[in-house]
């Protein structure tokens, strides 16, 4: 029997301009969320950035059942490539289409 992982995507927008193409960037990102959310809690949920929808507004997937760890750790990265912002959760889905359905409607 084969099992579907189960994820989640919450699509997040931030104060300023950021560019998560850049893998070193989505690390800074990581490792600030690492921070407040430790090692173990960190490695359960697996975030990892899904899609950048624009230059202020991207998507993380992540673990079923872990998006509100995620959605407060990233509240409390201020800093990200030396300069400092700020990471607001807009909304949770199951589908990356939905969110970008939503994306859609607000912006």
């Amino acid at each position: 029997m084969i099992f579907r992982k189960k994820v989640r995507y919450v699509m997040v927008e931030a104060s300023e301009n950021v560019s998560l193409g850049d893998s070193v960037k989505q690390e800074m990102l990581k490792s600030g969320m690492k921070a407040f959310l430790g090692e173990l809690p960190f490695f359960k949920a697996n975030p990892q950035v899904a899609a950048q929808l624009s230059d202020r507004v991207f998507v993380v997937s992540v673990n079923r059942g872990y998006e509100r760890n995620i959605a407060l750790a990233l509240s409390f990265v201020k800093e990200l490539d030396g300069r400092r912002m700020g990471f607001y959760t807009i909304r949770t889905s199951g589908t990356i289409r939905s969110i970008k359905d939503a994306f859609g409607e607000l912006y």
